[in-house]
């Protein structure tokens, strides 16, 4: 097996998060209407929990017309992708997770309305962010330190807003900075894949000196 397919599996199952980017929706009305429909928070934000376990959300599409709770947005309005997470007044997301061994930084896409006050807690605690970079459509990619303390622990993580009327956060592409060192486990899973595939290669090439002899 490859040694970047082992790389790429450590990475992937080492974030202990699910659909961060919210494209895991299904079974969603194909057309709803302006103000948007409810839909099952299992349906519509698969992982996480909604508006303090609301057992549904609104899903619009095309539209910014909602004043509170969250929602799903897709269509043009969507930051990345099909869909993105949009937070009104007294709107939530929240999901419990594995924070990566060695997580400094807690990267977003986001669109966030200036009335809003929107907040980011992980493990109960608030964490600062900042925009560091701009982009077209107003898709803004903002970061959060993560508390050392919290790597490799068991944590929830949830966005939060207050305080808006017809504007809103719209959240998209959520993504735990890679580990800066490769923890020892993962270490030996890198090794045992270069070993395996030298050992492929070996035999491929026994193989092919087998049949010109």
């Amino acid at each position: 097996m490859p040694v970047v397919l082992i790389a790429s599996v450590i990475l992937t199952y080492g974030q202990g998060f699910s659909n961060l980017n919210f494209e895991s929706a299904y079974d969603l009305p194909a057309n709803p209407d302006s103000e948007g429909e409810l839909v099952s928070v299992t349906y519509a934000l698969p992982d996480w929990t909604a508006d303090g376990g609301a057992p549904a959300i609104y899903y619009g599409s095309n539209t910014l017309e909602h004043t509170q709770g969250a929602t799903l947005e897709g269509g043009t309005l969507a930051l990345s992708g099909d869909f993105s997470a949009a937070l009104y007044d007294g709107g939530s997301i929240s999901q419990t997770g594995l924070v990566p061994a060695n997580a400094e930084s807690l990267y977003f896409e986001a669109y966030i309305a200036s009335a809003a006050d929107f907040a980011i807690t992980l493990g109960g605690q608030k964490l600062s962010y900042s925009l560091i970079s701009q982009g077209p459509n107003y898709v803004d990619e903002y970061a959060a330190n993560i508390p050392a303390a919290m790597d490799d622990e068991s944590e929830t993580l949830d966005f939060s807003c207050e305080g808006v009327g017809s504007g809103g956060v719209l959240l998209d592409d959520i993504q735990f900075s890679p580990s800066a060192t490769p923890e020892p486990g993962e270490m030996a899973l890198i090794g045992l894949g270069a070993v395996l595939f030298y050992m492929s290669k070996r035999r491929k090439q026994s193989g092919a000196d087998n049949e010109d002899g």
